[in-house]
């Protein structure tokens, strides 16, 4: 019988998850025997998964983009051919990951979703000594989601983020950054950039489907320019909003590989979390890195 490692946040995004293990585990026990191990520190789900790998035959976790960042630096710190199918039951405020495989929000259908599921190779991120899943980015918007307390997320959820958003655009600064990629080098002043693999940011920006494959070992590059007056600020929120990405406000390319430098420091965030401040970092594409579980249906 397979052996299945169920890990959670229990204070994910207002504690939805406890009333649900019930529901979770016996319906998880159809696929073979269930351990559940809940994270109390951070930093808990990537020792988990390491000193685990081996022991199970699939790892489902559940918590917000944060509990799934850690969970996939774990994976990440085991050798390719040891790693085993992951599944993801999302409980967080956004969800930007578990919108691109078509995962659903209600935690029961996404239990459902898992019993009725197929072996996606999803593309991960390398950033410096790190990893994401979906999107390393720095500017306007990215201090958002690692600025916002958890009771705030819990308490307005989506809204909370568009709220410390608003609060964001009276503060916008640029910075002057070097993009250097494998096929073309792109410098300017910034007031966004993001190294995404996703079709949806934020929950806010929207990337068009046709644009984006999850395993092709490319990112979609995003950098947003400086508006030089308020006509221009207001066009670049529009464009922003719509997904209008070949904006003359935007550089939007793709690449496997990007080295980032600027000015000065810059505060990153990886997946929602901060990921540091550096003034010159390279990211990387691990192609198909991760199985993960996706919904054969919707």
């Amino acid at each position: 019988m397979k052996k299945i490692l169920f890990i959670y946040n229990p204070v994910s995004g207002k504690g939805a998850i406890r009333s649900k293990l019930s529901y979770i585990v016996e319906n998880l026990s159809t696929m073979g025997v269930v351990t559940v191990m809940p994270t109390k520190a951070k930093g808990d789900a990537t020792k988990f998964v390491v000193k685990n790998m081996d022991n199970f035959d699939t790892i489902i976790c559940s918590g917000g983009d944060g509990t799934l960042n850690e969970v996939t630096t774990g994976y990440m710190k085991v050798e390719k051919e040891r790693r085993k199918p992951c599944g993801y039951i999302p409980a967080g405020t956004v969800n930007d990951f578990a919108t691109s495989l078509g995962i659903s929000k209600n935690i029961n259908k996404c239990v459902d979703q898992i019993l009725d599921s197929s072996i996606f190779p999803y593309d991960i991120g390398e950033f410096g000594d790190r990893y994401f899943n979906y999107i390393a980015g720095f500017g306007a918007f990215t201090e958002v989601a690692y600025s916002t307390s958890q009771s705030v997320k819990n308490m307005l959820g989506k809204t909370a983020y568009i709220l410390e958003g608003i609060k964001s655009l009276t503060k916008i600064k640029s910075a002057n950054v070097k993009i250097v990629t494998e096929n073309k080098t792109v410098e300017g002043n910034y007031i966004f950039g993001m190294i995404c693999n996703t079709f949806s940011v934020g929950g806010l920006l929207k990337i068009d489907r046709d644009d984006v494959s999850l395993d092709d070992g490319k990112f979609e590059a995003i950098f947003v320019k400086k508006p030089k007056n308020p006509i221009e600020l207001q066009e670049t929120l529009n464009d922003t909003l719509s997904g209008k990405l070949n904006s003359k406000h935007f550089e939007y390319f793709r690449s496997s590989n990007f080295r980032i430098i600027s000015e000065e420091p810059l505060n990153w965030t990886l997946d929602g979390e901060f990921g540091g401040k550096t003034d010159n970092v390279e990211i990387h594409n691990h192609e198909r890195a991760i199985e993960f579980l996706r919904p054969n249906k919707g």
